[in-house]
């Protein structure tokens, strides 16, 4: 969503281990700490929190977004954590967790063709399976966040 927190950059100034640029969903409103609690980790809320930092549009797997947006698709292990798929121009959908690199595949190593009826499951290797399958959304590629300092890395 190309959303940076420039606090978050400012607090891991000179600290090489720290991470800033994992961007939480309603960060923009101050209300990305509603994750912390487990019971905050489901479909609804990761929704609601998303749509506070970009309009998102729910649409259909077969459905196309306009012009200038992305189609992705959000999971939830339910009480756990969210994840977000993007669906590249080639029709492959691929995902990035934490500080790792892009992934196209799934927990079976296969091409995501559909982020709905992909492995989602990555236990044992993880405890992770995000087994909710919360839609698919329309979300714009480049929207001004009121955080927003610089757009060199995306989150």
């Amino acid at each position: 969503m190309n959303v940076i927190d420039p606090n978050q950059v400012k607090q891991c100034k000179g600290n090489p281990r720290c991470r800033p640029y994992f961007h939480q969903p309603g960060a923009t409103r101050k209300m990305s700490k509603l994750l912390y609690k487990e019971e905050n980790r489901n479909c609804k809320v990761v929704e609601r929190l998303m749509d506070m930092d970009v309009p998102i549009k729910r649409t259909t797997f077969r459905r196309k977004c306009p012009a200038k947006m992305s189609k992705i698709a959000i999971t939830v292990h339910p009480g756990e954590d969210y994840h977000v798929l993007r669906q590249d121009s080639d029709g492959i959908w691929s995902h990035k967790d934490g500080g790792n690199p892009v992934k196209r595949f799934d927990a079976d190593g296969q091409d995501i063709l559909d982020p709905k009826t992909a492995n989602r499951d990555y236990r044992p290797r993880s405890f992770l399976n995000y087994k909710d399958f919360c839609g698919y959304y329309c979300v714009p590629r480049d929207v001004d966040h009121p955080i927003n300092l610089s757009r060199s890395r995306p989150s």
